[in-house]
């Protein structure tokens, strides 16, 4: 409520020295607690954040300097782009095993030759945002597998024999018949569960040989700002694939 209220303030200020004849002290005064009241905003959502990270994770480290998410590492189906950026990265441990979150933007890159200076100049587009998690399930698996839905790519899938499954997702595999394997009717069931409703309809995953599991979902907004109910259905996710 403070910081509201410093905010409210300070706009109410600026405003009074705009009326009263553009007073610059006014304005200046207002304009620094306004700023202030949104510096406190913001700290104050990021200390909630690393609060619900730390009710989940251990070991939690915000804005970690080294990586372990790799996007060239899955087969996750994406969009053609020439590099990929990440930010607002969190390391932590569940149940012992790394974890470690990012937002990913995936860039395409076009040069285009500008009639008034005869120059090429570079046009950066942002492809694609999701948020992104990678586990390392400390575990080998038989095969890689990747699901993903039915709107990101039409190609040929194999079927699980599991209809609600077959109707909704993209199978991707090393091999089919080790796929199944993994893919057995208890952890189908568990899939169409997490996936029935929110707090993620859009979203991709990847199961590596070596155990790392990667998730791609689509929230709209960064970890930054993640919820409980968001962080939990990660967390579901590496339950369902952890042996």
């Amino acid at each position: 409520m403070g910081k509201k209220i410093l905010s409210i303030l300070g706009l109410g200020i600026v405003l009074i020295g705009i009326v009263f004849g553009g007073n610059l002290v006014l304005i200046l005064v207002g304009a620094i607690l306004l700023g202030l009241g949104q510096v406190s905003k913001e700290n104050g959502n990021n200390s909630k954040n690393k609060q619900v990270f730390h009710e989940f994770f251990d070991d939690v480290n915000i804005d970690s300097v080294s990586h372990l998410l790799d996007v060239s590492d899955t087969n996750i189906p994406l969009p053609k782009h020439d590099y990929c950026s990440g930010s607002g990265y969190v390391q932590g441990k569940y149940k012992g095993l790394d974890v470690e979150f990012c937002t990913i933007k995936l860039i395409d890159v076009t040069e285009v030759l500008r009639d008034e200076t005869g120059l090429w100049e570079k046009n950066e587009n942002i492809v694609y945002t999701g948020e992104w998690m990678l586990c390392n399930l400390d575990c080998k698996f038989s095969t890689w597998l990747t699901i993903y839905p039915h709107s990101l790519l039409d190609k040929q899938t194999i079927k699980t024999g599991n209809e609600a499954f077959d109707k909704k997702f993209n199978l991707s595999c090393g091999d089919q018949e080790e796929a199944l394997k993994i893919l057995d009717s208890s952890c189908l069931e568990k899939i169409i569960t997490l996936t029935n409703g929110p707090p993620f309809r859009k979203f991709a995953l990847n199961l590596n040989m070596d155990g790392k599991l990667y998730i791609a979902a689509h929230s709209g907004h960064g970890f930054e700002n993640a919820s409980r109910d968001e962080l939990k259905w990660f967390m579901d996710w590496i339950d369902v694939f952890k042996l």
